[in-house]
């Protein structure tokens, strides 16, 4: 059974460093870490979910798909 704690933890799971040291991730690689924890998401409730709890987060590369990345803001946390 699938808990709401491992969304948090998938989340984390996620993030990585990019060439120029920000933490950044795909939504596509935290479906994968959902996926992993028995959480069958979609990449619109991914996205939905990341704009809604981890508002330090902002889109870098705005695209019409709904593979978003995600990078930290300056002085952001992740929650």
């Amino acid at each position: 059974m699938a808990r709401e704690s491992d969304i948090q933890a998938a989340f984390m799971g996620s993030l990585v460093l990019d060439g120029r040291g920000r933490q950044t991730l795909t939504t596509a690689a935290f479906q994968k870490r959902l996926d992993d924890v028995n959480h069958v998401w979609t990449l619109a409730e991914c996205n939905r979910w990341i704009r809604r709890y981890q508002n330090f987060f902002f889109e870098l590369v705005t695209e019409e798909t709904e593979n978003k990345t995600w990078s930290l803001r300056n002085m952001g946390y992740v929650r």
